[in-house]
């Protein structure tokens, strides 16, 4: 091992372990990169990657987790490197997320007819916090069914954590959506946890327009066309970084299992199992939902299936937006009109991984932890909390620490987070399957909504030579 403070402190490489976890990063990029040329399908690279990181993080953790080399400094050192190119790349892909969030929902609340807007806003909350307090009860469901115990999963949170979480827990329910509401358009516009004030400002810039393309038509004319070029462009910078997701899934997933270590992982499966088992379960609800409208779930999951490994992998939904535009648009038959406004709340209304099921997990077992009697009543106020407490939370990375708060919080047990504290020592881990069903729970309400409306394209929905968006342009 090399002990210069040039290779463990800048250059981040003073092991032999370091660096062939670094090799095998570069060979299965270079791989990847071959497929690409030999015109595997995006799709078909984005399974093959999730494998790869997969036998690449759980090699690195069994063969060196013996050593006291990789323990020490090997593990944060393939972790840094890791992250400069998953991380990196989510960054990319969140640098768009606010333009291509405001862009849409002005886009889309300009070119609704007459009193639509009304009406469609009126579906949306319903069908998103409708399929949110559904995840709210497979949350419970699960802490049941899996009978899980607070008791073993007690720990530490980093002091970030406790900060951020004391901050929302000292705030009242109507002080939290207060928080919402812009005071400065250029604060809300440089930070992504701010999509909710982002989408209240697009909102009411679009009101504007859509007034004075009445009363000013030609006045608001070259705005209108400056707005939509603008959004052209943003979406097709962002699908263009997608397009390297394939790569940065390697160092996603891989970084995930080293840079919690798998020790970390198996103290809290119990709860990991039980949360992918209520994604399944909401998966499986979803599948109901579609065969009530006539649909069949095949169709839907097969043209979705990249969206949701992208959702999975970034654990980004608002990243993931412009991905699911072009789904719901180029391949699941939704109106433009349907798929932009309802995507685009999708992003921090009613998701039902972080703000659904996730929640109400945590809420049940902190409350179980603390000696709360658990019957319909405290249920019932569980679901209506979750529900309510959905409406806001952004999209982004790390927003299950603000959902989760909210909830202990409106339960009356935001000092007992504790109880669960090593649950969030392997959020990332979590996330990933939080965000798939986040991203897929916003394309089935598209659906649903758009089915209700009657802009439905049932024959594109069926139509099997449609694919998806990145294979046709790899093509």
């Amino acid at each position: 091992m090399l002990t210069s403070p040039f290779f463990t402190q800048f250059l981040k490489v003073s092991n032999v372990i370091t660096l062939a976890a670094i090799a095998a990063l570069v060979v299965s990029i270079v791989l990847l990169r071959q497929l690409n040329k030999r015109k595997v399908s995006f799709s078909n690279r984005m399974l093959i990657a999730l494998a790869i990181g997969l036998v690449i993080g759980l090699a690195i953790d069994l063969l060196g987790s013996s050593s006291e080399i990789y323990t020490e400094f090997a593990r944060k050192e393939i972790s840094v490197w890791y992250a400069l190119v998953g991380s990196g790349f989510v960054k990319l892909v969140q640098l768009m997320a606010v333009p291509v969030v405001f862009l849409s929902i002005i886009k889309v609340v300009v070119d609704v007819e007459g009193d639509r807007i009304k009406t469609l806003t009126g579906k949306t909350f319903t069908v998103l916090l409708g399929t949110t307090s559904i995840s709210a009860l497979v949350g419970i469901m699960v802490v049941k069914l899996f009978k899980l115990q607070g008791s073993n999963f007690v720990g530490g949170l980093s002091e970030s954590s406790i900060d951020r979480m004391a901050s929302i827990a000292t705030q009242s329910f109507p002080e939290f959506f207060l928080q919402l509401v812009p005071n400065n358009i250029l604060s809300v516009m440089s930070n992504n946890s701010s999509v909710v004030s982002v989408v209240i400002i697009g909102a009411m810039i679009a009101s504007a327009i859509r007034f004075l393309k009445v009363k000013k038509p030609d006045d608001v004319a070259p705005l209108v066309n400056l707005l939509d070029s603008l959004r052209v462009t943003i979406n097709s910078v962002l699908i263009n970084v997608i397009k390297l997701m394939p790569y940065g899934i390697v160092a996603l997933v891989a970084n995930a299992i080293v840079s919690n270590g798998i020790d970390a992982i198996k103290s809290v499966l119990g709860f990991i199992v039980a949360l992918y088992a209520g994604v399944i379960i909401m998966m499986l609800v979803y599948v109901v939902i579609l065969l009530a409208l006539g649909l069949n779930p095949v169709t839907f999951y097969k043209k979705s299936a990249t969206t949701i490994m992208f959702a999975f992998s970034s654990r980004s939904s608002v990243g993931t937006l412009p991905y699911t535009l072009k789904t719901l648009n180029d391949e699941l038959g939704v109106s433009g009109q349907t798929a932009n406004f309802v995507a685009t709340l999708g992003t921090s209304i009613g998701m039902n991984g972080c703000a659904g099921v996730f929640p109400a997990m945590l809420g049940t077992l902190v409350a179980a932890a603390v000696g709360v009697e658990m019957n319909i009543a405290f249920y019932f106020m569980v679901v209506l909390v979750v529900t309510i407490g959905s409406i806001g939370i952004a999209g982004v990375p790390g927003t299950s620490t603000v959902a989760a708060t909210v909830t202990l919080n409106g339960l009356g047990l935001g000092a007992a987070m504790s109880h669960i504290g090593a649950i969030f020592g392997v959020d990332p881990i979590i996330d990933m399957g939080r965000t798939a069903l986040n991203v897929t729970g916003a394309m089935l309400s598209a659906i649903v909504i758009d089915k209700w409306d009657g802009t439905f394209n049932v024959d594109m929905y069926n139509d099997p030579t449609t694919s998806s968006a990145l294979d046709a342009d790899d093509n």
